[in-house]
């Protein structure tokens, strides 16, 4: 009876130790599912219509990505509500790592700044995951107007003469480039014309509707290889690798701090494991460091600017931050 008993004991012992890893070394791993993660296919939420540059700047990574990760992605065109269809979307998701979502920054903070959203989502409900993109706003101008020349004839021009700038937009970064111009260029005279695109602009700047358009580099760079316009300057800390002839901003107006950045990376959902959260930094890293994957990028005229999660978080509170200064201009006080 003692040795069927014991029998029994080391019988039992075994079967804990294979389906559960009692006491073992990959309990851990078990238990969180980090050993086999991900182990099926991954939903990665776009919020913007498909053919776009943010679409495209999402779909032309995957492959990269689903080398680095072992497993298929699938790409869904989530629009509506400037992005926050997308986003609700990914919080409503499971945390387990398997959805993501193309995260636009400055475009995300108006959804949850904005008292009249009444929204209780916040930067802290998101993984700010890795960045992708960044896509700088120009200063542009018809190639046929003899005014502006430079970034300097145009201020001394604008100081004198009300001058009409095309923009994107009521709170979108090229709306809040010539807010911040306004601020911090004493008697300029930049008067807002809302477009509801770059297209837009664009046709405005040939019809001669508007004296300026802000476009990212991405937007203006054929129309800047056609010689259908000039582009003065880049809202950059440095010059554009994809227009290295233009100055920034800064360079010509010595004293003077004026950026305005259009990034594009990914989110998770608060609350991810952490070890998933590290799979998936190193993945990021390698598919959007892939040097095939940076040249088909400056081919679309969009350049690669990777940041790791702790970098994008800090970026993203910076840019938040920078947002809080237009409260007032786009009426979030009230």
């Amino acid at each position: 009876m003692k040795r069927q008993l014991k029998l029994t004991a080391a019988l039992l012992g075994a079967l804990c130790i294979a389906l559960t890893g009692c006491g073992g070394k990959d309990s851990k791993d078990t238990k969180s599912g980090a050993a086999n993660w991900p182990n099926k296919q991954i939903k990665v939420i776009v919020p913007w219509s498909a053919g776009g540059g943010s679409d495209l700047a999402a779909r032309t990574l995957m492959p990269y990505l689903e080398k680095e990760l072992g497993v298929k992605t699938t790409v869904v065109n989530t629009k509506g509500a400037n992005g926050w269809i997308a986003w609700k979307d990914l919080l409503q998701a499971p945390a387990d790592g398997y959805t993501i979502a193309q995260m636009n920054i400055p475009t995300v903070y108006s959804g949850y700044m904005d008292p009249q959203q009444k929204r209780s989502e916040k930067m802290d409900s998101f993984i700010f995951l890795a960045n992708e993109i960044s896509d700088y706003d120009c200063m542009v101008v018809n190639r046929k107007d003899t005014r502006f020349n430079s970034v300097k004839e145009f201020v001394e021009y604008a100081k004198n003469n009300e001058v009409l700038a095309g923009d994107n937009g009521v709170g979108t970064n090229k709306h809040l480039v010539a807010v911040n111009l306004n601020r911090s260029i004493p008697g300029l005279k930049l008067k807002y014309v809302h477009q509801t695109g770059w297209s837009d602009t664009y046709s405005a700047l040939l019809g001669g509707h508007v004296d300026v358009g802000w476009g990212s580099v991405g937007d203006v760079m054929q129309a800047y290889k056609d010689k259908e316009v000039k582009v003065l300057c880049v809202f950059a800390p440095k010059r554009s690798k994809l227009l290295p002839d233009v100055p920034t901003f800064n360079e010509m107006m010595s004293g003077l701090n004026v950026i305005s950045p259009s990034d594009r990376g990914f989110a998770l959902k608060a609350g991810t494991d952490k070890e998933f959260v590290k799979k998936w930094n190193e993945a990021m890293k390698k598919a959007i460091s892939n040097p095939e994957f940076v040249k088909k990028m400056e081919a679309l005229g969009q350049e690669v600017n990777y940041m790791d999660t702790n970098e994008y978080t800090s970026y993203a509170k910076e840019r938040e931050n920078a947002m809080k200064s237009f409260a007032d201009i786009l009426g979030w006080n009230k």
